[in-house]
């Protein structure tokens, strides 16, 4: 039986590209390599990966619409061009980014980890194009031409304290381009919580450029660092930068 979608109240099954044709075209990326929680690597030789958690009218909509207007930014990064974004490219590729975040976390293994997104804020983002509370994006820039899409769930515990929230960081790699989503949930009691919740040390505002909240009319890519294949300043240093303290046991969510 075909599940409800994430955007809308029709029923999922429209078989909607992870990555856009159009990107396989500009560049062939090879095989994907796939791990999904504790599972073993899985290698699939068909880059084109498609998902059955959309709907038809969502998929040929405004998720098409939405992927056309990001189109032009995301192919100079791919080519790796310099890029200037105003306030209105900024606010447009924060909305391809959380749209991109959405759609990874309605695929993975629940059985390892719960989808973070809640339908009401997808639903929102869908009629309104209001971005969930508590999220917060950036883009940098890798020394390698890739395709990728990483995620990690965190808890958010205060120090020598309860725990507070959860939260859950994405990272996409398309070409050169690196996007990073971070999104934090509290729990009830908390709802109007303002804690700051910070990443784990490094020169960030060196190597990642804030797209959102919107904090300058204008944004230039790449930033003054570039993201390495290794090092200090590697990709997975990206990939692993709200995993901070010790690791907790996984608590199922209603």
């Amino acid at each position: 039986m075909a599940a409800e979608y994430l955007f809308c109240d029709n029923l999922a099954g429209s078989k909607e590209h992870l990555w856009a044709a159009w990107i396989h075209k500009r560049r062939d990326f090879g095989p994907l390599r796939v791990t999904i929680g504790n599972s073993p690597q899985e290698i699939r030789s068909d880059p084109e990966q498609k998902i059955d958690t959309v709907c038809a009218d969502c998929n040929n909509g405004w998720m098409s619409t939405l992927e056309n207007r990001n189109k032009s930014v995301i192919a100079c990064a791919l080519e790796d061009l310099y890029i200037p974004l105003d306030r209105q490219q900024q606010t447009l590729l924060s909305n391809w980014a959380i749209k991109t975040a959405i759609v990874l976390d309605s695929i993975k293994n629940t059985e390892v980890n719960p989808r973070f997104y809640q339908k009401s804020d997808c639903v929102v983002f869908h009629r309104q194009r209001v971005l969930p509370p508590h999220v917060r994006i950036w883009i940098g820039r890798c020394s390698l031409s890739a395709l990728g899409a990483f995620g990690t769930d965190v808890a958010i515990i205060l120090p020598n304290g309860p725990r507070i929230g959860i939260g859950t960081a994405t990272t996409i790699i398309v070409g050169h381009l690196a996007v990073q989503v971070f999104a934090m949930r509290f729990n009830p009691e908390r709802s109007g919580d303002n804690t700051d919740v910070q990443p784990k040390p490094g020169d960030w505002n060196k190597m990642l450029v804030q797209l959102w909240p919107l904090a300058k009319d204008s944004v230039t890519w790449p930033p003054e660092v570039t993201f390495t294949n290794g090092g200090p300043r590697s990709i997975a240093f990206l990939m692993d930068r709200w995993r901070i303290g010790r690791a907790v046991p996984h608590t199922p969510r209603g």
